[in-house]
């Protein structure tokens, strides 16, 4: 719970940060990070992927500091730019439950224009519980094809940066992906 003083501090910490102190920087990570957690946790109903989207938050609020205005509580900020990153990531895994039934039906992939995207609360809901069953599904698939779906489907990696961070070659890290995708598409019908 914020005190009076904190929202000055905090205020005194962006104005540090904005002169180039990483530690003021950090400090505002520190004050507010479980927090923010347990804010996207509760009402984004995000689980494993809760901490690299905190760090992704916190990256967004790092690079577009000068964006915040001191008239307004730095929570307000920060939590604003937390509530659309767990929109554009659910969004994200929604297409991607949508286009993994597609191919199992067709075997081609489906562009994003193909799938509709209502924005409200109850479609966030179901794409929320749509991501933890895929989450499921990718925690079962064998350990060779599990880190590279889950790099590629849930945290938007390129061939490229799969085989780097895998230290495999691209050509494995396509012929995984497209192994998952199979075994993904057969296992995702019961959705």
């Amino acid at each position: 719970m914020q005190t009076q003083s904190q929202p000055q501090q905090d205020r005194d910490l962006v104005v540090l940060a904005l002169s180039g102190s990483q530690q003021a920087f950090t400090q505002l990570m520190l004050r507010h990070k479980e927090s923010l957690l347990s804010y996207i946790r509760r009402q984004f109903s995000i689980g494993e992927a809760a901490d690299d989207l905190l760090l992704i938050i916190f990256d967004k609020a790092f690079r577009n500091l000068e964006r915040y205005d001191p008239q307004f509580a730095f929570t307000t900020w920060l939590y604003s730019i937390a509530a659309h990153s767990c929109i554009d990531y659910l969004r994200k895994q929604k297409a991607l439950v949508h286009s993994l039934r597609y191919m199992h039906q067709t075997h081609e992939p489906r562009s994003s224009e193909q799938m509709t995207d209502p924005s409200n609360p109850e479609s966030e809901m179901i794409a929320s519980q749509e991501v933890a069953k895929l989450l499921h599904f990718i925690n079962r698939l064998k350990p060779i094809y599990r880190e590279p779906a889950r790099l590629r489907f849930l945290h938007d990696y390129a061939y490229e940066e799969i085989a780097q961070e895998l230290s495999i070659p691209t050509g494995t890290v396509k012929t995984r992906i497209h192994r998952a995708k199979e075994i993904l598409a057969q296992w995702i019908t019961p959705l």
